[in-house]
């Protein structure tokens, strides 16, 4: 009952704060982004058989995640700090994926990751400025994140893993839209898409380490 409460909790903050934020409503912005994230938390916490160091990690990620959300919606630019928290949580998240499994490397997804982080650091590249090393060594951290998540979906024992694979697909996509808007050219559709995909990429990280069927 708590878990299917939570995840309908997850969605109605998530999808309160999307449309705040379209209208541009800072008060509610500022009450429902960090709450759609501690609820995410909340479920990973709390819907586990038991807390192992895997489960403490995704954790830890999720703290991180929303210090993060909480430098990116301030009015004044915090974005490096923002970018500071994230890298932070892909680096627990590496740890939690890793941890205790034997590694899996897909010659293909590290290919398609080296295309992908290349096109669109060519993208962004003359942009950045004085953010171009971050930016770099945040594109690298999270795209190690992806290919632990690989492995943690294949050699896991976690009925749901394959959640961490793709929660770590959304988030690649997620910064890929808040980059190029923020460094290039932003559309009227990208934070709506930015907001959904995020939120659908943490709460998929976090089903990864319950024990729902």
């Amino acid at each position: 009952m708590l878990f299917h409460t939570l995840l309908l909790l997850i969605f109605v903050s998530a999808c309160t704060h999307i449309i705040a934020d379209s209208r541009h409503s800072s008060a509610l912005c500022y009450m429902f982004k960090p709450l759609t994230t501690v609820l995410i938390a909340v479920l990973a916490y709390t819907q586990t058989s038991g807390l192992t160091l895997i489960e403490y990690w995704v954790f830890a990620g999720l703290v991180f995640s929303l210090l993060g959300d909480i430098f990116l919606m301030l009015k004044k630019d915090y974005f490096l700090q923002g970018l500071v928290a994230f890298f932070i949580a892909h680096l627990a998240y590496i740890i939690a994926f890793i941890y205790n499994t034997e590694f899996v490397l897909s010659p293909l997804l590290l290919v398609a990751l080296v295309i992908y982080a290349g096109v669109l650091i060519r993208l962004l590249n003359k942009h950045l400025g004085a953010l171009r090393g971050p930016v770099y060594g945040y594109a690298a951290v999270l795209s190690l994140m992806v290919l632990a998540s690989y492995t943690f979906w294949q050699s896991s024992g976690y009925s749901l893993s394959v959640y961490a694979f793709i929660g770590a697909l959304l988030f690649m996509v997620s910064d890929s839209i808040l980059a190029y808007g923020r460094f290039v050219k932003n559309y009227q559709w990208a934070q709506p898409m930015l907001l959904a995909t995020y939120y659908l990429a943490q709460s998929c990280i976090a089903l990864s380490v319950t024990h729902q069927s």
